[in-house]
């Protein structure tokens, strides 16, 4: 191994045209102990690794060779992604890594190479080549990422590289996890300890967890959920998240499995590291319980709960739909909702889109804040019904901006109920209060959003006929018409009542 060591003289360009002149002199083939491999092309290029791609027996198989300067800690752990990973007994989701070799070269230098199983895509390039992103394939892609990880984890292997990139795709669209190559092995369970020097890669900034990114942070699975989430929510949207305001799975896809997923993919999400979840049999585990709340929920129950909220808030809505413009019967109403014993979130829809919320508080002067969205009330339209039509419209008027160092802007972050500051600071993650720097994940942060480009905002159970999304069409008509009269809004109701939640439609 003294020639390795030389190798350290060396840079990576030399390295790579040392093994890109080699192939191409002896006509795109190389002898490995386990035969000859032809036909081979360049087909990708890492932080450490050139990747070949060619045919050894009649397969496809990958060559990936380590042309970083061969420092000890490289090299140890270029043998590590090799022979830790493969005394997984169970690799069905992994790389299949082939062999490990050391290759001599013509100026007799050796460079370490593994030969892998040659897959047909990345699960980047799947997205990109497809325009249609499937529900199957996302449920798919999330199951795989759940076992996958559960396994390594058991085995005392944390990836902390998880991407689209480091995920493969076979023919028959299964995943495949690879590039172990920054991995954090248990040195209890492996001599190879593969330890990651300072300045070196700490893995892909968009999907990997904020603590990565700081010194002395100690490798924990909770990095890999955090990877997890943003990998999921990249193949729905296109774009990972950071900060407030995430764009939601259900939006989407409107299955009870999506439903499920979405609340799961909330909490991966979480900055802080604490409050993730720290290992994925506790997300099996969450799974498990939102299934059972769900089967124990009566729909009905539900929506006689919200009925009472209704009739609680204003009396007189016995007597048929009513409209109230009082402050009292707005802070009633979110008093009753925040009150009342649901099994689960209530929902709001405003015909493009419905959508479950946390959170439903009263500011003041008839302003209310649903979930982060900042809303101006002019009145409330109440009306109770079957049940599975009873009704709360909310009638929004514009709202004023907040004014901050002069400007005018829409959005905004409510540090600590004190300081109102411009909302992007949750993308450098920090504010400055009266000299002080802070970190935004110690203080109480809330994100308000004035700008509103609905007029009327519908609230109900997801069991409701102005929640359901079959009703969108009915809800959005009525948005562009902005008709509302006692008329307008009954025709609405009857209108909804045509359509009807699945379960509600069983039970009648």
């Amino acid at each position: 191994m003294a020639q390795v060591g030389e190798n350290k003289k060396n840079g990576k360009d030399e390295n790579i045209n040392r093994v890109s002149s080699f192939i191409k002199k002896n006509k795109n083939c190389i002898d490995l102990t386990l035969g000859e491999v032809s036909n081979l092309k360049q087909i990708g290029q890492g932080g450490n690794g050139l990747v070949y791609g060619g045919i050894l027996n009649n397969e496809e198989v990958a060559i990936k060779f380590l042309v970083e300067d061969m420092q000890s800690s490289k090299l140890e752990r270029f043998k590590a992604e090799y022979f830790n990973v493969n005394l997984i007994e169970e690799r069905t989701n992994i790389v299949n890594y082939i062999n490990y070799e050391e290759i001599q070269f013509e100026d007799g230098y050796l460079i370490p190479a593994i030969i892998m199983k040659r897959y047909d895509k990345a699960l980047s390039k799947l997205r990109k080549d497809n325009s249609e992103i499937t529900e199957t394939t996302f449920i798919k892609l999330f199951s795989f990422l759940l076992n996958t990880l559960k396994l390594i984890h058991q085995n005392g292997i944390i990836h902390r590289d998880i991407k689209p990139e480091n995920i493969l795709v076979t023919k028959d669209t299964d995943f495949v996890l690879t590039d172990f190559g920054i991995a954090n092995y248990n040195p209890e369970l492996y001599t190879l300890k593969a330890k990651t020097e300072k300045k070196e890669r700490l893995a892909n900034y968009e999907f990997s967890a904020p603590e990565q990114a700081r010194k002395g942070a100690i490798p924990a699975p909770s990095m890999d959920v955090y990877a997890l989430g943003q990998v999921c929510q990249w193949y729905v949207f296109g774009e990972t998240h950071r900060g407030t305001n995430r764009s939601r799975i259900t939006e989407v896809f409107r299955s009870e499995e999506a439903e499920v997923i979405e609340t799961v993919l909330n909490r991966c999400l979480y900055n802080n590291h604490e409050e993730r979840y720290q290992s994925i049999d506790e997300i099996l585990e969450h799974i498990d319980q939102i299934k059972e709340s769900r089967r124990k929920v009566d729909p009905f129950q539900e929506m006689y709960l919200f009925n009472d909220v209704i009739s609680a808030t204003c009396p007189s809505v016995s007597r048929g739909l009513q409209f109230v413009e009082d402050e009292k019967y707005i802070k009633r109403l979110i008093e009753n909702i925040n009150n009342q014993n649901f099994k689960r979130k209530l929902w709001f829809n405003t015909g493009i889109g419905n959508c479950d919320f946390s959170k439903l508080k009263y500011l003041e002067d008839k302003k209310i804040l649903l979930d982060y969205k900042e809303i101006k009330i002019k009145g409330l339209w109440l009306y109770t019904g079957s049940v599975y039509d009873d009704f709360i419209m909310i009638e929004t008027e514009e709202n004023e901006p907040f004014i901050i160092d002069g400007e005018e802007t829409y959005r905004a972050l409510i540090i600590n109920n004190k300081h109102i500051v411009h909302a992007y600071h949750q993308d450098s993650g920090y504010i400055e209060i009266e000299d002080e720097v802070y970190n935004l994940s110690e203080l109480e942060v809330e994100e308000h959003d004035r700008s509103n480009s609905y007029k009327y905002y519908f609230i109900g159970t997801q069991y409701h006929c102005s929640i359901i999304w079959e009703n969108d069409k009915v809800l959005d008509a009525f948005q562009e018409r902005g008709i509302v009269n006692k008329k307008t809004v009954a025709q609405l109701i009857g209108d909804l009542r045509m359509k009807k939640h699945k379960e509600v439609v069983y039970r009648l």
